[in-house]
């Protein structure tokens, strides 16, 4: 190995980025973490079926139509649920966390 790549091998490895990543994590309060599930949870499964509707009917709106929809979802459950109800506390930033994986993949 030439020099510069020893260094640069060396580096890395005494980084320890696995240790990063886990303080990085752990400093995200666990209410925020549930909040992205959830995004997940209602997201992804809406997002699959607008992608299978566009196929199956040669249509190119649905995925972003059921994105919004689960958007729209997550909104509500912090208003209704949260809020109407008073299961919780109505945050702006849980919906924010909640929508935020629904958000990437429209986004991409």
């Amino acid at each position: 190995m030439d020099g510069s790549l020893m260094k640069l091998n060396q580096l890395v490895q005494s980084t320890n980025y696995s240790n990063m990543i886990k303080r990085l994590i752990d400093g995200i309060a666990k209410d925020k973490k549930d909040h992205v599930l959830l995004g997940i949870i209602i997201g992804y499964p809406l997002m699959i079926m607008g992608s299978l509707f566009d196929i199956a009917f040669n249509v190119d709106f649905m995925f972003i139509t059921a994105g919004i929809g689960a958007i729209v979802l997550v909104g509500l459950k912090e208003l209704v649920h949260d809020g109407i109800q008073g299961k919780g506390n109505v945050e702006f930033m849980d919906f924010v966390y909640s929508a935020t994986p629904i958000l990437f993949p429209i986004i991409l």
